[in-house]
């Protein structure tokens, strides 16, 4: 009965289709103040459904007000600060307006503690934009900033000042984009990694701005290098970034970071509700590594030389991230560099999310378009970039559908991994079903609201959501036997869980 329970719910919702301590502070806050002060360092844009203490700890960013004032005015002039209020909250970082005594706007960006890689992120993302905005790309100008929350000890966190930027947040010309995007992918960066100043890494870590014999008459290559790639995937959880050099090295990388972090850090683990109840018992990482190695043999090849050329592009493009000028609807500025990098070609392709449908259905009559002869769909794969959770399907079924394509791939000899034949009917047996259950977790995150896999939910909906939580959970437990109760409390994905990365 319970396993029918779970297997009806999954085919009706398949049918719909820290990692930081704060502690008690790592620094040392100088004259805080905790009257009006408080709102401006605590999160309050929505409610966190599980974790709920962790995940607030980590957007709590206290610092000196009257420090902070007094950098705002120096850096951008116009006398002194009227009034600093919170404009917006993000994912990983706070959004502050300050207003001059003459009218004059500036936004104060501040990131949160799990902002990683910490110092990187924020050199990083200035360093962009000056570049950027040396180029003719809409970006905001930067005023001031510092990376680090130590060395500036007045004010003790990490900030950028910048342009508070006119015109409107709307989904911007599609040409407009295009232009920019066009101008972005034009630019022959040498390598792979984001951008730097040049004083601001050490030597060992640079790389080339630009592939050698590129005329550079702004001397670019004199102020600006490629350095540690400012990538959030490349960082969380206690992951090592690391210097990337090269385009074809990319994916070899992104292997090796994991590798490193699964001996390391990995345990073993139960999946969650309700993939306990099909796929039961506990996953070794030793089979995760396994299966990881095997994609370190093959990653030196999935990659097409042609196709690895180093590329730009803004890692979020929404509509909340592009400003347009209301009367000539031309793009303004486009906001929110953080995380920045610099990526193969191929792996850059795609259209941005703020390009995308909200229809359920596409437009009839559209004609896709044609790939290039040495493009596959599987070379574009980034590989192994979540943590390891438990889940063998995903990265096994990429690895034998890699197997099954290789002699169509522009590479030579055979294919460096083989799977028995048992093992791809025990796949093939199994995918299916692990993403109908995962389809019914989504359809559970929709119930509840729109639940983020952070376990983010907007303030207005969180009471509703810790309702429609207990329900659901009362709904399976109703009639289930002791093992399935067990399943059930051990695997709830809606529960707080370790951070354990």
């Amino acid at each position: 009965m319970f396993t029918r329970a779970v297997c009806a719910r999954t085919a009706q919702a398949a049918s719909h289709r820290a990692c930081f301590k704060v502690g008690l502070r790592r620094f040392k806050i100088y004259h805080l103040r905790k009257s009006n002060d408080e709102s401006l360092f605590t999160y309050t844009t929505g409610r966190f459904l599980y974790n709920e203490r962790a995940r607030l700890r980590e957007r709590y960013v206290p610092f000196n007000t009257t420090a902070l004032k007094q950098a705002i005015s120096k850096h951008v002039g116009h006398g002194h600060v009227q009034s600093l209020t919170k404009l917006s909250e993000g994912g990983f970082n706070r959004v502050l307006l300050a207003t001059m005594e003459d009218g004059f706007k500036a936004i104060v960006k501040i990131p949160y503690w799990i902002s990683v890689p910490r110092t990187y992120v924020t050199t990083s993302e200035v360093a962009t934009l000056t570049f950027l905005r040396s180029k003719g790309i809409p970006v905001p100008e930067v005023y001031g900033w510092s990376s680090s929350s130590t060395t500036d000890k007045p004010i003790g966190v990490e900030y950028i000042i910048m342009e508070h930027v006119p015109g409107y947040q709307k989904h911007a010309l599609v040409t407009g984009i295009v232009d920019v995007e066009k101008r972005l992918f034009s630019i022959p960066f040498g390598a792979v990694g984001s951008i730097y100043f040049k004083k601001d890494v050490e030597t060992r870590f640079q790389a080339p701005l630009y592939v050698p014999g590129t005329v550079d008459e702004d001397g670019d290559g004199d102020v600006y290098c490629i350095g540690p790639s400012a990538d959030y995937m490349f960082w969380y959880g206690r992951r090592g970034g690391g210097r990337l050099i090269g385009g074809l090295d990319y994916l070899v990388a992104t292997a090796e970071k994991e590798v490193k972090w699964v001996e390391k850090y990995s345990k073993p683990l139960e999946p969650d509700f309700p993939h306990n109840t099909v796929f039961p018992g506990v996953r070794q990482p030793q089979e995760y590594l396994e299966l990881l190695r095997k994609y370190q043999s093959i990653a030196p090849y999935l990659l097409p030389r042609e196709l690895g050329r180093p590329t730009l592009r803004h890692p979020d493009l929404t509509p909340s991230n592009v400003f347009i000028c209301p009367d000539t609807f031309k793009v303004t500025s486009i906001i929110d560099w953080q995380h920045t990098f610099i990526t193969p070609l191929v792996l850059a392709a795609g259209y941005p999310r703020l390009f995308e449908n909200p229809d359920p259905e596409p437009p009839t009559g559209l004609i896709p378009p044609k790939y290039p002869p040495e493009y596959d769909d599987e070379t574009r794969r980034k590989g192994p970039s979540r943590q390891w959770s438990g889940n063998m399907i995903s990265l096994r079924g990429a690895l034998m559908r890699i197997c099954e394509l290789w002699p169509h791939l522009s590479v030579p000899d055979e294919c460096p991994i083989r799977f028995s034949e048992q093992e791809v009917r025990e796949q093939a047996e199994s995918e299916r079903m692990w993403y109908d259950l995962n389809a019914l977790v989504g359809h559970w995150r929709r119930e509840l609201g729109g639940l983020s896999e952070e376990g983010w939910i907007p303030a207005e909906n969180y009471d509703a959501a810790v309702q429609r939580n207990e329900s659901l959970r009362e709904e399976f437990s109703d009639g289930a036997s002791p093992d399935e109760l067990g399943k059930i409390r051990r695997g709830w994905p809606f529960r707080d869980l370790e951070d354990f990365y």
